[in-house]
């Protein structure tokens, strides 16, 4: 069993399984600080495909340093998306976690290629009893395809962002889970720390 490593997440989720597939909509890099709690706890058996950049970022700013990487451009083509399920496959033989940062592929996938994408990595999950977890800004995507990938995923997370008056309140939910599904909770986001607060009404 695992946690993400957020406490009143985790009191949401309750435990979450091997096998089990986490999918974060978000609005830009909202969301972030909760892979980064989550890849700290379980660096050294995690699996992260990312674009050069992000890998930079975990490793310089996240210090991320003992995961193992898949880095679209250098080990996979973003174009041969579908042969990186037979990489992701391997890998997960010794890993235990995956994340995965789906935004760099919309510039050269439709959606729906990406969704297929994401359904066969939830399927390697299960079969490898990895724990997967994916962060998809949920800008890119009409509600028709958001529900494509949330039919693959076994826990939605999904945060929002609403303007207030000068003020932007930020708020996250569990749109699906075995352990229920919740309204929005005021979300901050600060030093790398994650803080859930009270119900947002």
């Amino acid at each position: 069993m695992m946690k993400l490593e957020v406490p009143k997440l985790d009191e949401l989720l309750g435990d979450i399984k091997p096998g089990s597939s986490i999918l974060i909509l978000t609005v830009g890099d909202l969301g972030v600080d909760i892979f980064f709690n989550f890849l700290k706890a379980n660096e050294e058996r995690a699996m992260i495909f990312a674009t050069p950049q992000i890998k930079r970022f975990l490793e310089e700013k996240a210090n991320i340093k003992r995961a193992r990487f898949i880095v679209v451009g250098q080990d996979v083509s973003p174009e041969k998306l579908f042969e990186t399920t037979n990489i992701v496959r391997e890998v997960a033989k010794d890993s235990y976690v995956g994340v995965f940062f789906f935004q760099p592929l919309f510039l050269f996938h439709t959606a729906e290629v990406i969704q297929r994408f994401f359904s066969q990595l939830t399927e390697i999950a299960l079969e490898r009893r990895l724990i997967l977890l994916a962060l998809l800004d949920k800008r890119f995507l009409s509600e028709r395809e958001r529900v494509a990938f949330e039919v693959s995923a076994i826990h939605v997370l999904e945060i929002s962002e609403v303007i207030e008056g000068f003020t932007i309140v930020r708020g996250i939910r569990v749109k699906k889970s075995p352990s229920g599904v919740s309204g929005f909770y005021r979300i901050e986001f600060k030093n790398g720390e994650v803080i859930v607060g009270e119900p947002l009404g």
